[in-house]
């Protein structure tokens, strides 16, 4: 088990990003929504204590049928995006209960900044992952990250991950009855490690909006 911490200071949030989670077309926000945006990044690198932890495991896909280990599913979606991987990252990430604390704060507040600052944290969320990717050994063979919830794979297994990690102990997350992760600025994912280069340079899946992915239905 790998655990890794990272100062907020060292995660870059995309002010550009924050405003294209807000529907801002081309990230063209006024300069009040900004100013806003600006406000709540520097306050939420106050709060967020980044952490994440990982496992590598082996991967079988026959057919529709993913076997890694610890769990099995039948999953059109997910045996396309390991299809050709022997192995996989499994992976949870998270900002922190300080997070959770500061977008509680801001919803209290008002629902404008509770709003951008929900954003502000998905941003600062993904980059965490991103960065945690790119540190990886090989990064460029490595598939889209893909969550529970996403296609076909029920949000279910997400109990799995957690359980398999050990998130509650090892950074700090857990999951509710209803499957909502705890704190909210969380991520669960699996990570195909493939034997050639990606042919996709976005994101996770759950967030690209690219047209003909290889490694998605």
């Amino acid at each position: 088990m790998e655990i890794i911490k990272s100062a907020a200071a060292e995660i870059n949030i995309d002010p550009k990003q924050v405003a294209v989670y807000l529907g801002y077309y081309s990230a063209n926000a006024d300069e009040e929504s900004k100013k806003l945006i600006n406000e709540c990044i520097a306050e939420f690198k106050r709060c967020a204590d980044f952490r994440a932890c990982f496992e590598k495991v082996a991967v079988s896909v026959s057919g529709n049928a993913v076997d890694l280990g610890f769990m099995r599913a039948e999953s059109r979606s997910l045996a396309k995006n390991l299809d050709g991987c022997r192995n996989a990252y499994i992976f949870a990430a998270t900002a922190g209960a300080g997070s959770q604390r500061f977008l509680d704060r801001c919803s209290l507040l008002s629902p404008l900044r509770g709003i951008v600052a929900d954003c502000v944290g998905s941003a600062a969320i993904e980059a965490f992952c991103d960065k945690i990717n790119f540190s990886f050994e090989n990064p460029d063979f490595l598939r889209p990250r893909f969550s529970p919830g996403y296609g076909d794979l029920p949000l279910e297994y997400q109990n799995r991950i957690v359980e398999f990690l050990g998130t509650k102990k090892n950074i700090g997350m857990s999951l509710t009855d209803s499957l909502m992760m705890v704190p909210l600025k969380s991520v669960t994912a699996i990570i195909g490690i493939g034997d050639e280069k990606n042919k996709c340079k976005g994101p996770g899946c759950m967030i690209c909006s690219g047209k003909n992915c290889p490694y998605r239905d």
